[in-house]
């Protein structure tokens, strides 16, 4: 019974609102206008002008980069073209293979005499024998040029002949200076030769301008090495 009473209260509500009319608006619609000026001052505002789309021109540099990329498509679309290409990458990389490797033997052989002077002339030490150079006269010369880097050079030298006359190393034209750090089992001569080396490649292979202020400074950290030797 309960469930009929409210199918009977739900139909009659429906019909009710089925009954009602849809009311209109009755206000008056008041129509509104643009100025043409108004209208022409937008339409040539370029922030209002929103169909446009604005082109820009390719750089010169854009340009080339285009070339270049079309012409390599250009190669790749091709047997021959990919080919010369592949050759291209293998070449490429050969050579970067080379010279990682030159540089690496560069740097790790820090031979003494592999770089030039400023006064432009190669040494090298099959060049010299550090017991027959007479190392005062050779260092007085290169500071009356004004040739600093080479004055370090044969401070470093003659710190090399000592060490030999020593027998703290086997002096040897092939050797680098790494090797005699290495043969020096003391620790106590070592870490002063690691300095005085540090310098001398500083000075020598950095390509530097080596002025009298700083030869001043270096020497002096060379006859306190050479005094240390001396005293043992």
């Amino acid at each position: 019974m309960r469930f009929i009473f409210i199918l009977v209260i739900f139909f009659c509500c429906f019909g009710a609102a089925a009954q009602q009319k849809a009311a209109y608006d009755s206000l008056a619609v008041q129509q509104r206008s643009f100025s043409k000026s108004s209208l022409d001052t937008y339409s040539k505002d370029r922030d209002f002008q929103y169909e446009k789309e604005i082109i820009e021109q390719p750089s010169l540099w854009d340009r080339f980069w285009m070339w270049v990329w079309g012409f390599y498509d250009d190669l790749m679309s091709t047997e021959g073209g990919r080919a010369a290409i592949k050759i291209f990458y293998w070449l490429l990389a050969l050579g970067a293979i080379t010279f990682f490797i030159l540089k690496v033997r560069h740097m790790n052989r820090m031979a003494l005499f592999d770089a030039s002077s400023e006064g432009g002339t190669a040494y090298t030490i099959e060049d010299e024998n550090i017991h027959a150079i007479s190392f005062e006269s050779a260092i007085e010369q290169a500071l009356q040029n004004g040739n600093y880097r080479l004055a370090i050079r044969y401070l470093y030298l003659q710190s090399l002949k000592i060490l030999t006359d020593k027998n703290l190393i086997a002096w040897l034209p092939n050797k680098t200076n790494r090797d005699y750090l290495r043969e020096l089992n003391t620790a106590i001569i070592q870490q002063p030769f690691r300095e005085v080396t540090n310098i001398f490649e500083y000075a020598w292979y950095g390509n530097l301008t080596v002025t009298e202020e700083d030869f001043t400074g270096m020497k002096a950290e060379f006859i306190k090495f050479q005094n240390q030797l001396s005293n043992r």
